[in-house]
């Protein structure tokens, strides 16, 4: 499936689950722990691959990121819960080893040094991951993990570019600097603030978004408006 069109991204995590079931076949079985670890290891990227395709996300986003975005836990906590399930026969049991999955997942991904700006954008996963409405898109994945058309990226893969805002020579062009400050995008930003009814900021981006489905399809908006204009400055540099 190709990060930009194809199936929104609801109808992408069918796919992953999907996935997940082949992968996590007969893990309340496993026999050893060194097994386990293993098989983790090599069922990773598969996991991966699979949740990147949810989100639209290029290939360099972190583990952590890609999978709170996804709203799927980490390969190595499902199968966790599916040994604990093993065995259980109680109604209720699958929603209790659920939220200790989640709080396991939580205290993890606070933990983390990666991605970074993704969890200054989305601290808490339950509220992102029980939402009831928003579908993601490479457009507005890319305002998400910072990772994207923005110089600072890309000088990772390209050490002779320079990092710097082509607008604002003293600042560096990265997700926050482009989204939510530089004067390139004042219209648009602009626009989205009015839609909103509140100025956006990196702190309550996620909040707004989740308030309604037409803050949501707005951000998205704002993000495929940003990230369009910088593909083609991009573009019209080389």
């Amino acid at each position: 499936m190709p990060n930009s069109g194809g199936p929104r991204s609801s109808r992408r995590k069918l796919y992953a689950h999907v996935v997940d079931s082949i992968l996590l076949y007969r893990a309340p079985i496993w026999s050893t722990a060194a097994q386990k670890r293993a098989y983790i290891r090599q069922a990773e990227s598969a996991h991966r691959r699979a949740c990147l395709r949810v989100i639209g996300g290029r290939p360099h986003v972190s583990y952590e990121a890609t999978y709170v975005l996804a709203g799927i836990p980490p390969l190595a906590l499902l199968a966790d819960e599916r040994a604990r399930l093993y065995g259980r026969r109680q109604e209720d049991a699958k929603d209790e080893e659920r939220l200790a999955t989640l709080s396991r997942w939580q205290e993890a991904w606070d933990r983390s040094t990666k991605a970074r700006w993704t969890h200054r954008l989305i601290p808490n996963i339950r509220v992102w991951i029980e939402r009831r409405h928003g579908e993601l898109n490479y457009h507005l994945t890319q305002l998400l993990t910072g990772h994207g058309f923005f110089k600072h990226h890309s000088r990772r893969y390209d050490h002779n570019q320079s990092a710097q805002c082509p607008a604002c020579p003293s600042s560096i062009e990265n997700a926050e600097h482009v989204f939510y400050y530089c004067p390139r995008f004042n219209e648009e930003r602009e626009r989205l603030h009015s839609l909103l009814h509140e100025v956006m900021t990196p702190e309550n981006t996620t909040r707004l978004m989740l308030a309604s489905e037409p803050n949501w399809l707005a951000v998205a908006s704002f993000a495929y408006s940003v990230v369009t204009r910088l593909r083609d400055e991009g573009t019209d540099r080389r």
